[in-house]
């Protein structure tokens, strides 16, 4: 056996390990150098029903990883003379007159989410009437003064590209990029004709509390759309020739798809990210670990997640997707690692090891005894993990993805909300919160919690609307703090009160509002989140 073979033996037997860790049913994971693709590893099912099983040309939706194409596109029409980067989007789209409080929001602002626009509205299936309900919804903070998500930015990038082109985006992105490229499994747009011919998208079942590895998935919803920010369905071999692209500088098949100067552009990076070490360019992130360059992009749809990760300098680039939720970064960077040895003629990696959730190896410092009103619960460290214990009943936590004090607890009893470590800034354990309910640290003394602002009581509840995207909010208060959670996500933000009966969701600086509408007899049956609407549930 090759060492290439042997390298792509190790990825299919990591990913029978990491497959069993997810909320999907099956996984397409290829590499490719700057020439060919050199492997691929499938595992599991595209239709789990049928017994249909993940092939190499699996069709998949790769959500935000489409983000990218609709820059290069921009940047193509730029060196046409067709477009400025740097004028109000109201000047390149005279019927959006989009609210600009801050000042003009640029092409290039939308194209690294320093917009001050929102993360979107996501109601589908899509088209300019979300733009224009974005009127509703001004930017929080000046273009250009910080990085803040918004797949409402990049469909404007699309509405754009459409004014200029005189065509749909879709239509765009096959005659600029997935014609040219040789992306004959790949469409630009999300199309009822193509159902039949791709993965089933599979998500929890239950939509109101955080999944665990025992949930159960259901399929998700197929949402036709044509939008720049995440509508391309393709395959990972597919994905290998686009990422060659990169590899080649701009260069395609044919010839040059970009100039250099403006490949570098469309690289970047030009902004800072939420997360740690990362920045962003036009459609990509930048990371340097370690020493090594990758430029990269995941994507998220209804029922799929996608990964895109291209390591310039040794030449190499993995496409992963999965018809389903829980991508692991881990192992497309394992798939990297190891063929970047095998073509090195290196030793190869150790084989890997997934870190299944239920082994918490700092589980000491958080286990103790604590107190919620008439409730006590107690957290040990066992067995390399965390068991919580209410009277008879002992669960075993299961750590949420990158969050260290973040646990799913797959009880009935407990299972509706995260339980969530509260620390001081020594370190020290606190207490936990779980939803509305604080269970204080035994021995700890907090101080006395702020009463209920008059009023917000008329607030908790259960909110639950059929839009996909935003299935289920769940409010409640804890410790004298307004709080809203989105229980699939495992998301909880602080709820501050703004001018006229707003809301900011989290950090006050960035555009995710929400306000209660419609109260009868003391409670509130609306709750408007960045123009979605969901009302109060029964059972909350």
């Amino acid at each position: 056996m090759s060492g290439l073979e042997e390298a792509f033996e190790r990825i299919g037997r990591a990913a029978e390990l990491d497959l069993p860790l997810t909320h999907a049913p099956g996984l397409a994971l290829a590499v490719t150098d700057g020439n060919d693709t050199l492997g691929a590893v499938v595992r599991g099912f595209a239709d789990v029903a049928a017994g249909r099983p993940i092939r190499v040309d699996t069709r998949f939706q790769i959500g935000s990883i489409s983000k990218s194409f609709a820059a290069l596109c921009i940047l193509q029409e730029e060196a046409r003379g067709t477009i400025a980067l740097d004028v109000s989007v109201n000047e390149l789209l005279p019927w959006l007159e989009l609210p600009e409080p801050f000042g003009p929001i640029t092409l290039h602002h939308l194209l690294t989410h320093t917009s001050g626009l929102m993360t979107g509205i996501e109601h589908g299936p899509w088209g300019k009437a979300d733009a224009l309900r974005a009127r509703s919804y001004p930017p929080t903070f000046a273009p250009g003064d910080r990085f803040s998500y918004s797949n409402l930015g990049y469909k404007l990038v699309g509405h754009v590209l459409e004014r200029v082109t005189g065509m749909p985006v879709h239509e765009v992105l096959q005659h600029r990029l997935l014609g040219p490229l040789g992306m004959t499994r790949s469409v630009g747009a999300i199309l009822e004709e193509d159902r039949a011919d791709a993965a089933v998208g599979y998500e929890p079942l239950l939509s109101d509390r955080p999944p665990h590895l025992q949930s159960q998935l259901a399929p998700a919803l197929w949402q036709v759309s044509n939008v720049a920010d995440g509508s391309i369905v393709s395959t990972v071999a597919d994905l290998c020739a686009y990422a060659r692209v990169v590899l080649a500088g701009g260069r395609g098949p044919s010839g040059a798809l970009l100039e250099p100067d403006r490949f570098e552009r469309w690289i970047g990076p030009y902004v800072d990210t939420e997360e740690r070490g990362t920045r962003y360019g036009y459609g990509w992130n930048v990371v340097d670990l370690g020493g090594r360059r990758t430029v990269r992009h995941s994507g998220g749809t209804l029922g799929f997640e996608s990964l895109l990760a291209i390591w310039p300098d040794e030449g190499l680039a993995v496409a992963l997707c999965l018809n389903g939720y829980g991508l692991r970064d881990a192992i497309g960077s394992y798939a990297l690692s190891v063929v970047s040895a095998a073509v090195g003629a290196r030793p190869l990696p150790e084989p890997f090891q997934p870190e299944p959730p239920e082994r918490i190896a700092d589980a000491d410092p958080i286990a103790g005894r604590f107190v919620g009103g008439d409730r006590t619960i107690e957290l040990d460290a066992a067995d390399g993990g965390l068991v919580l214990r209410s009277g008879p009943l002992a669960v075993r936590l299961e750590r949420w993805p990158d969050e260290p004090d973040l646990f799913a607890v797959p009880h009935p009893a407990f299972d509706r909300h995260l339980l969530r470590v509260a620390r001081d800034q020594t370190g020290a354990v606190l207490g936990v919160g779980h939803g509305p309910r604080w269970y204080g640290r035994d021995g700890v003394i907090l101080d006395e919690e702020s009463p209920l602002t008059p009023g917000w009581d008329a607030f908790a509840g259960l909110y639950r609307s059929d839009a996909p995207w935003v299935r289920a909010i769940r409010v409640y208060e804890r410790r004298g703090v307004l709080l809203a959670a989105w229980p699939s996500s495992g998301e909880e933000y602080e709820l501050t009160p703004l001018p006229q009966d707003w809301f900011a969701v989290g950090d006050p600086a960035l555009p995710r509002r929400a306000r209660f509408l419609d109260v009868v007899e003391g409670r509130a049956q609306t709750l408007e989140y960045n123009g979605a609407i969901l009302t109060r549930s029964f059972e909350g």
